[in-house]
C-alpha cells in the first residue's frame, strides 16, 4: 500500500511538473520579437553614405523595437563580403542588411561568379528612401559648369580623371552614364570607398567624381570642391543654384540610388512584420524625416513589395549600363 500511495504521488509531481515545463514554454514563445539586440551589416566603410544612414536610423529603429541597434561595418568586394553575411545569417530576425543600389542592383549584375543571389537570398524590411549623387571638381581645376567640363572632355580625350568608391560601384556607373549620354572620355580611378577618393579630389591629384548627396554636402558646402550638378531629377533645396546633369546640357540623364533594409530570406512572419513596422515608423517620423531630407534622402513612398519591384528594375537598368560600357571587375 505505501509503495502504491508513494507511486500515485511521484505521478501527481510528475503530472504538475510536466505542466510547469509546458506553461514555461508557451511562456518564452510568447515573449514578443525582439528580445535581444537586432545586427544590421553595413558592407560600405565607416563614413561612407551607408555607414551614416544607418547610424541615423539606429536610434529610431532601437525605440521602435525595444532593443539595441548593433552597426556592424563588414567592407570588402565593393560590398559583397558584408551583403553575403546577411544572406548567410540565420534567418530569425536579428539580422539586417543596410542595402543599396550598389549591394542589391549592381553587384549581382557585375559579379556573376557569386554563390549567392540578393534578389533570392534577401527580402525586403522596407526602403530609406533615394538619393542622388553631385559631380563634383577640384577646386583648382579650370571649369566652373558642366558644359565646360563635357567640352573639354572632348577635346582632349581621357585627360581628365574621375575618381570613385571602387570599379563597379555607384560613383563608377553614374560617371558612366554621363560619358555615354555626353559622348566623352575621361579616365577612371577606383578608390576603396568614396572618403579616399575625395581625399584626392581636395588636394588635386583627380579631376573630378559624381559623390551621394548624403557624403558630398559637407564637402560642398565647405568649400573643399565645387559643385558642377546634381544627378537627381530636380535640384536639391540645399544646393540650389547647382543644375541638374539634365539642366546643364545632357537631356534626360538621371541617376538617383536607393538605400533600404533588408533581411535574410526565410525569417518567420511575426518577426519580418516587426521589422518592416518599426522601419516604417522610424522612416515615418518627422523629425527623421527632416534629418533625412537634410542627408539627401527623398522618400520613396514604397511598401515592401513595390520596393522589392523598384529594385529588380532597377538592377535591370545598371546591368544595361555594365554591357554597354563593357564594365569588368578582377
Amino acid at each position: 500500500m505505501m509503495k502504491s500511495g508513494f507511486s500515485r504521488r511521484r505521478a501527481l509531481l510528475g503530472g504538475i511538473t510536466c505542466a510547469a515545463a509546458i506553461r514555461g514554454g508557451a511562456s518564452a514563445q510568447a515573449q514578443p520579437f525582439p528580445t535581444r539586440p537586432v545586427r544590421v551589416i553595413v558592407p560600405f566603410p565607416p563614413g561612407g553614405a551607408a555607414d551614416v544612414l544607418t547610424r541615423l536610423m539606429s536610434e529610431p529603429l532601437s525605440r521602435e523595437l525595444g532593443q539595441a541597434i548593433v552597426i556592424d561595418n563588414r567592407v570588402g568586394s565593393g560590398g559583397r563580403i558584408g551583403t553575403e553575411a546577411a544572406a548567410r545569417a540565420t534567418p530569425d530576425g536579428y539580422t539586417m542588411l543596410m542595402g543599396s543600389q550598389a549591394t542589391n542592383s549592381i553587384n549581382p549584375e557585375l559579379y556573376r561568379d557569386t554563390s549567392f543571389d540578393p534578389a533570392r537570398d534577401l527580402v525586403p524590411v522596407g526602403p530609406l528612401g533615394g538619393v542622388g549623387s553631385v559631380l563634383y571638381v577640384r577646386n583648382s581645376l579650370d571649369v566652373r559648369t558642366l558644359q565646360q567640363l563635357i567640352e573639354r572632355a572632348r577635346q582632349r580625350p581621357g585627360e581628365l580623371t574621375f575618381g570613385s568608391a571602387g570599379n563597379g560601384s555607384g560613383s563608377h556607373l553614374t560617371t558612366a552614364l554621363l560619358e555615354a549620354m555626353a559622348r566623352i572620355q575621361l579616365t577612371h580611378v577606383p578608390y576603396r570607398g568614396t572618403p579616399a577618393a575625395t581625399i584626392d579630389i581636395v588636394a588635386g591629384r583627380i579631376d573630378l567624381m559624381s559623390d551621394p548627396i548624403t557624403t558630398a554636402l559637407p564637402h560642398v558646402q565647405a568649400g573643399a570642391v565645387r559643385a558642377l550638378a546634381v544627378t537627381t531629377p530636380q535640384r536639391h533645396p540645399a544646393l540650389p543654384d547647382v543644375p541638374t546633369v539634365a539642366e546643364a546640357g545632357v537631356a534626360g540623364y538621371e541617376a538617383v540610388s536607393y538605400y533600404g533594409f533588408f533581411a535574410p530570406s526565410g525569417v518567420p512572419a511575426e518577426p519580418l512584420a516587426r521589422l518592416r513596422s518599426a522601419c516604417a515608423k522610424a522612416v515615418a517620423d518627422p523629425v527623421i524625416g527632416r534629418r533625412l531630407e537634410e542627408q539627401g534622402i527623398v522618400r520613396l513612398g514604397l511598401n515592401p513589395a513595390e520596393f522589392a519591384t523598384h529594385v529588380a528594375a532597377d538592377r535591370q537598368r545598371w546591368g544595361r549600363v555594365i554591357r554597354d560600357a563593357n564594365i569588368t571587375v578582377n
